[in-house]
């Protein structure tokens, strides 16, 4: 277990000024930092821990010196009470904290995610099929009840819908082993538990929509991309990611911005691009966009 036992004098002084027991209120501090770091540590791989431990120490310490200089009138006195003075230190102190709890939402939410990109493909699978499975296995449970009069006042259509939007996301990714799991799940329900969706319901297209999908990223993966340059940066038509994407050789300025999320772009960090879906609407608004560029290099925007 991590300790931050080591801060017990600095958190002392931290509460002098604005506690009436600062060894109390100090100890108290450390133990509810204590207890989220062993959290956070819980299920973090040991390569990320050292490094993790250091930077939480580094802006906890730093966001204790900076709640010293805080002071409470009502432990200090109001006689020659510095308002202004106060107020700065506490709007000091605020930031620092600030800066300690982003960076523990973004260093979790990274190590997340560095997690979840090592997993073999075959668990990130598995792990989806089981949420999807849950979902589809409630719901169907909802439209059975509905079905044998358990369920009053749910809507059945609702439900199947429900079920049908979900595994439509994967039909149009072309994944039709999940989508033909989905099918299968849904039968066995009809089978062993009542008619949920019926067999005439377009729901039992979706692996033809998968199919198909399919078969289309397997003719784009063999297409050569094609690529636009302009002053400042190129658009790739991705056709293995199938994806418009805008490359700038610089961060564009904030009306650029602006304006690549009014046309749906968004920002992929990992491969350091503004993209989306490869449509026709898309490829209209690349040329917007482009006009718009243009505009602007020419100062006529």
């Amino acid at each position: 277990m991590e300790t931050l036992q080591e801060f017990k004098e600095l958190a002392y002084r931290a509460f002098y000024w604005t506690s009436f027991s600062p060894d109390k209120r100090g100890q108290q501090c450390i133990t509810e930092h204590e207890d989220k770091l062993n959290e956070d540590l819980q299920n973090m791989p040991e390569s990320e821990k050292q490094r993790y431990i250091e930077n939480y120490k580094k802006l906890f310490s730093s966001w204790l010196h900076s709640h010293s200089n805080c002071a409470s009138s009502a432990v200090t006195g109001g006689s020659g009470f510095n308002v202004n003075r106060a107020k700065r230190a506490n709007d000091r102190e605020r930031a620092k904290y600030n800066e300690f709890s982003e960076w523990r939402t973004k260093a979790l939410k990274s190590i997340a995610k560095r997690i979840e990109d090592s997993k073999p493909e075959s668990e990130k699978r598995n792990e989806n099929w089981k949420y999807l499975e849950k979902d589809i296995l409630h719901s169907a449970a909802v439209i059975h009840g509905i079905n044998t009069g358990v369920e009053r006042g749910c809507s059945k259509a609702l439900f199947v819908s429900s079920i049908y939007n979900k595994v439509e996301t994967y039909a149009k990714r072309g994944d039709t082993e999940i989508v033909q799991m989905a099918i299968d799940c849904i039968r066995n329900f009809n089978q062993t538990m009542s008619v949920v969706i019926t067999e005439r319901h377009k729901f039992f297209k979706l692996l033809e929509i998968a199919e198909n999908k399919k078969e289309r990223k397997a003719e784009n993966s063999e297409r050569e991309n094609s690529e636009v340059t302009f002053p400042g940066g190129k658009v790739v038509q991705n056709w293995a990611e199938d994806r418009i994407q805008i490359l700038f050789d610089e961060k564009p300025q904030m009306e650029t911005i602006d304006l690549l999320k009014k046309n749906a772009f968004k920002w992929a960090p990992s491969i350091g691009v503004w993209q989306r879906k490869n449509t026709q609407n898309a490829l209209y608004a690349v040329k917007n966009i482009l006009i718009y560029l243009r505009n602007k290099e020419d100062g006529t925007h």
